[in-house]
């Protein structure tokens, strides 16, 4: 009986793994869409090393490990940096490119030799890492897929049987704005941790007569967790599927956002939805009647054909052309701060788009998740276009410049509406802290109605409160707890609270 032939297609498989294992870990916050032209390009460059080593061996399996090899060289690099950066031994940091490249080139140099000069049948090795090569993509596709699976079948949450949606008490109808300033810290905080005083811009929104809740925390410590009870005026327990208490995995929650209660009764009293675009899947609300879209942006959507997303340059800091990215090679420069870039103008559109919105006719409910000051920090605090690597200073910075565009534009939205809207400023959550929980909230209710807001407030109760006081409604009000769970164990909670003095 003759032996079967094996033909090498391993090394195909090993340069897709690393794109589509990124794509795995990041899918909860991007589309698939978004990895497929990381996935592509990988699989021509492997094509491509791989016909550059047959063209000089002429022996197909010596040179499919010849380019298995080198693949493994070059997209591990980058995960080899993370795990060991800033490791020193005797006083010297190894975890430094001037000392691990280096030692990663001897190391592949030495086993591409041993490669190169190896003699005799290889055809072993092909069927080994063929099936090796399988297996590891099953696994990151079966994640992708089973995810996939969960984003398109989340549903809707149902009112309950005391929530049916308010009739309008009069045709004056205020706008509602919702915006969302994605990790802003309650101020104290701020003070703490940052030794940034946001008083001044306190006091400016004060002035146009915002209430500021002094102690307010959020419920959750996870965005879409957070988004989903505030917009469903109820606890997460009550709003996803009762699937979610029974599991850790993070499962999609865009549906309760992006359909939420809150959504559903204003349309349902007649008014608009009007929505930005956020960089993230589940809270874009493509389906508004005015969606405003300037350029797709953020880790998980794709932008111009030539300009990097902030998931090709995650994925480029995975291989070996990190160390081109962190000499700062200007060759690379302005493909590399391309997402960065993006992000500031998106930024900029978003509260220029924002102060016009009064411009729009009838009754509109407005929703804003703004991913500022939220990663990555790209302003100074006069405005100036900076990326900042770490918080510290890039976080205050952000925040500074940010109030100088919060001013103006919650001022513009109130001087030209016809009937005076209601203005809700809040955070998801806060700094990425033992304190996360504490977040900012400042509330516009004209009329005087501010009376019915304080300092406690957490967002599960915000629009209880607008309802009642706007809508002719009686919601009871909920308890204000917060919980904190970590990434890993969405929904094993931990309730929290913080000294505060109101």
């Amino acid at each position: 009986m003759k032996n079967s032939k094996w033909r090498a297609f391993y090394p195909l498989l090993l340069a897709i793994y690393p794109a589509v294992g990124l794509v795995a870990v990041n899918i909860s916050q991007m589309t698939l869409l978004a990895g497929m032209r990381s996935i592509l390009v990988a699989v021509l460059f492997s094509f491509l090393v791989f016909f550059s080593f047959h063209w000089r061996i002429r022996e197909a399996h010596k040179a499919s490990l010849m380019c298995a090899w080198f693949l493994i060289f070059f997209f591990s690099y980058g995960h080899l940096y993370d795990a060991i950066e800033g490791w020193s031994l005797s006083g010297l940091v190894l975890g430094r490119h001037r000392f691990l490249f280096p030692l990663w080139l001897l190391f592949f140099g030495s086993g591409a030799w041993w490669l190169w000069k190896r003699n005799g049948r290889l055809e072993g090795f092909t069927r080994a890492l063929n099936i090796i090569s399988v297996i590891l993509l099953v696994l990151p596709t079966v994640q992708i897929g089973l995810f996939e699976y969960r984003r398109t079948h989340s549903s809707v949450p149902e009112a309950a049987s005391d929530m049916q949606a308010p009739v309008p008490a009069s045709t004056d109808q205020p706008d509602v704005y919702y915006i969302i300033l994605d990790s802003y810290s309650r101020a104290d905080m701020l003070l703490e941790y940052y030794q940034l005083d946001i008083s001044g811009f306190e006091d400016a929104l004060e002035d146009m007569g915002f209430y500021t809740v002094t102690c307010s925390q959020s419920n959750y410590g996870v965005t879409d967790l957070s988004l989903a009870t505030s917009l469903n005026m109820n606890y997460i327990e009550m709003v996803a599927p009762p699937e979610v208490e029974d599991q850790a995995e993070w499962i999609s929650l865009g549906e309760p956002i992006r359909h939420s209660l809150v959504r559903q009764w204003f349309e349902e009293m007649g008014y608009q939805t009007v929505a930005f675009e956020t960089g993230v899947w589940w809270s874009e609300i493509q389906d508004a009647d005015f969606y405003f879209r300037k350029t797709t942006h953020g880790l998980g959507t794709m932008s111009g054909f030539w300009s990097a997303t902030e998931f090709e340059i995650l994925f480029l800091r995975t291989t070996v052309l990190r160390i081109v990215d962190e000499l700062g090679s200007a060759w690379l420069g302005d493909f590399l701060e391309a997402p960065q870039r993006e992000h500031a103008q998106y930024i900029h559109y978003t509260l220029d788009q924002l102060g016009k919105v009064p411009e729009i006719p009838g009754a509109k409910f407005v929703f804003v998740h703004l991913m500022a000051p939220h990663a990555p920090f790209v302003f100074s605090p006069e405005g100036d276009f900076r990326v900042s690597e770490t918080a510290s200073p890039g976080f205050p910075d952000e925040i500074q410049y940010l109030n100088t565009l919060l001013v103006p534009m919650v001022r513009s939205i109130i001087e030209n509406s016809s009937t005076p809207p209601v203005i809700i400023l809040q955070s998801d959550h806060g700094l990425d802290t033992e304190v996360r929980l504490a977040n900012f909230i400042s509330i516009y209710m004209p009329g005087g109605r501010s009376d019915v807001l304080y300092p406690t407030l957490t967002p599960v109760n915000i629009f209880r409160l607008v309802f009642n006081t706007y809508f002719g409604r009686q919601l009871p009000l909920l308890p204000d707890v917060s919980y904190y769970s970590f990434y890993d164990n969405y929904y094993d909670f931990t309730e929290v609270t913080y000294p505060c003095n109101p």
